[in-house]
């Protein structure tokens, strides 16, 4: 199962700014082993922000991933390849 707990990413509007986007709002989500399941939305939604997330190309601002019990939000790319996790 993945499970995604309170999940959010920020940006900075600009290099070196205090001020950031935030790409992704406090998302929780539940996908079963069984199910197959479809992220759907416009240009600039998030949707290829939520999978660099899941993969671990990007690193979550706030919130959990976890996969099949595991914790893996600090794991690397490397790490989560190995469990079967990929993009």
């Amino acid at each position: 199962m993945l499970e995604l707990k309170n999940l959010s990413f920020e940006v900075p509007l600009a290099e070196g700014s205090k001020e950031t986007k935030r790409i992704i709002d406090n998302l929780s989500l539940s996908i079963p082993d069984d199910r197959f399941t479809v992220i759907t939305g416009p240009n600039g939604g998030g949707k290829s922000t939520l999978a660099k997330l899941i993969m671990g190309v990007e690193k979550p601002t706030g919130g959990q991933i976890v996969f099949n019990g595991e914790n893996i939000t600090e794991l690397s790319i490397t790490e989560r390849a190995k469990r079967g996790i990929g993009y």
